[in-house]
């Protein structure tokens, strides 16, 4: 019984870290093409489209990775529980390069192109 609800909890979270990245990209596709309507150079959106997609990125791997756990604790066996470890492994470096690639991009200027180009 009890496991029966681990593995729909599991199944829900694989589905709502999958939505979360759809969101991501459908929202990042619109906000580029209200930039390619309004003829805004791409190269000044591209990192902040870039930084907005992260974000989502980011919570999805976080969303995988309590989903990898909770299957983890219901078949612990060693052979996975070394799959949990170099899955979290590579998802947390995933997440700290993107983390660190947001922190250190060039500030987005989005919002100010698009006063400029209005004005």
């Amino acid at each position: 019984m009890l496991q029966t609800i681990f593995e729909y909890i599991m199944r829900i979270l694989e589905v709502i870290g999958v939505v979360i990245i759809i969101i991501g990209i459908i929202k990042m596709i619109i906000i580029f093409l209200k930039c390619f309507i309004k003829r805004l150079q791409l190269n000044t959106i591209m990192t902040e489209i870039r930084i907005e997609l992260s974000n989502y990125l980011i919570l999805s791997l976080e969303v995988f990775i309590g989903r990898d756990i909770i299957e983890t604790l219901l078949e612990p066996s060693l052979n996975d529980i070394i799959i949990l470890v170099v899955l979290v492994l590579l998802r947390t470096l995933l997440a700290f390069f993107l983390n660190y690639e947001m922190k250190h991009a060039p500030k987005p200027q989005l919002q100010k192109v698009i006063k400029e180009k209005k004005q």
